[in-house]
């Protein structure tokens, strides 16, 4: 029987990555009791803190700035500090399962040691890592380790978790995992993510067509498509009434405003950094048409993007990229381009039609009310704890 789980979370601290605060928090209101072990961040500072009725215990972290040698750092780091206060609570809070969320795929080795004592290993996928260091890294060396220890993960774990069915064919047709022991977890909105009216936010848009990303600002995150196309509307299509909000940070952000200024874009183009949840649902209300830049790379193809999720169940049009994850979430509640020129057409498109975008809105936020809500998902995270409780 399952009943008090650890939670661990890597590259993101607690409450503040929401996809394991949503997950922690079903858990929690499900009976179980909830144990996180994350990193400090500037916010979030605390060693410990009790958030929802849920335990969490914080380590300094050192983050990467972006090579090959500073994630080896971060990961040493964090693996090792992780490793003595998941033991540690393991004894003292009598843990049943440790349900582990990747990036990254180091912790096959604490699955091996927590399964001794006959406590269950749950490796919750939500990235690709070795697709990813491919792609940051262009190193074939470092895409086969991740793959080798994405395998000792998966073969050492009791449960598996998945993002959405693209990653969990890629694993059963890798791996040859137990299908039954793998669920489909979608990172899900909440019910009450809705946009959200702020009269200041109205009153300083309101003479402007407003085009919106939410995201991360990594260089894999192709927010430069943004700055290009920003580029092509303002000076080549003579559109000077358009704000592009940029919401998020990241290592990118610093060369992306740079970028903006070359190109003489900062009246047009505002970094606004990360704001809080409702802050986020405010800009979300005066945005005209959202954006994702995510571009076909051999891993995109297999994200579900969260920003996607969000704009829809706004009930926001938005523009991407034809990604195949991307489509089965959003179907015809999107405009799907093929370059950058097609993209720029597509989102004057919907600022030329407004009506039509925003029929395209609301098809997308029924479309996520009806299949693709937290609520929805949460029945499969407890579906797989189930049946890893009747194994007991």
């Amino acid at each position: 029987m399952i009943r008090n789980v650890l939670l661990i979370v890597q590259n993101n601290s607690f409450p503040f990555d929401r996809r394991v605060y949503k997950e922690a928090l079903s858990l929690k209101n499900n009976g179980f009791n909830v144990f996180v072990i994350c990193p400090k961040s500037e916010k979030e500072n605390k060693s410990f803190e009790t958030i929802d009725g849920i335990e969490v215990y914080r380590y300094k972290d050192l983050p990467a700035s972006g090579g090959k040698l500073s994630y080896i750092l971060e990961y040493f780091n964090s693996i090792s500090k992780i490793f003595f206060k998941s033991i540690k609570l393991i004894f003292t809070k009598k843990i049943d399962a440790v349900h582990v969320a990747n990036p990254p795929d180091f912790f096959w080795p604490l699955a091996k040691f927590v399964r001794l004592f006959g406590v269950k290993f749950i490796y919750d996928q939500h990235d690709l890592a070795p697709e990813v260091a491919k792609i940051k890294f262009q190193s074939n060396f470092f895409h086969k380790l991740l793959l080798l220890n994405e395998k000792l993960t998966v073969k050492n774990a009791d449960g598996i978790i998945v993002v959405n069915n693209s990653f969990k064919q890629r694993l059963i047709e890798r791996y040859k995992i137990d299908k039954n022991l793998c669920e489909i977890v979608y990172n899900g909105p909440p019910e009450h993510f809705d946009a959200k009216p702020n009269e200041q936010l109205i009153s300083k848009y309101q003479n402007y067509k407003v085009v919106l990303y939410i995201g991360l600002m990594a260089a894999s995150d192709n927010i430069n498509i943004i700055i290009e196309a920003a580029k092509k509307i303002v000076f080549e299509q003579n559109r000077k009434n358009i704000k592009f909000l940029l919401v998020g940070d990241g290592y990118a952000r610093a060369s992306l405003e740079n970028l903006t200024k070359q190109y003489n874009l900062t009246e047009y183009v505002e970094f606004l950094g990360l704001v809080d949840y409702e802050r986020v649902k405010e800009y979300l209300y005066i945005a005209d048409v959202c954006v994702a830049p995510d571009t076909p790379n051999g891993l995109n193809e297999y994200l579900t993007l969260v920003k996607v999720l969000e704009y829809l169940k706004a009930g926001k049009a938005f523009v991407s990229f034809d990604l195949l994850e991307t489509r089965v979430i959003a179907n015809e509640s999107g405009l799907y381009a093929n370059d950058l020129n097609d993209y720029v057409e597509k989102i004057l498109y919907l600022l030329d039609n407004p009506d039509i975008a925003e029929k395209m809105g609301q098809k997308g936020k029924e479309r996520i009310n009806r299949n693709f809500l937290w609520k929805h998902s949460e029945q499969h995270l407890l579906a797989l704890y189930d049946k890893l409780s009747d194994k007991s």
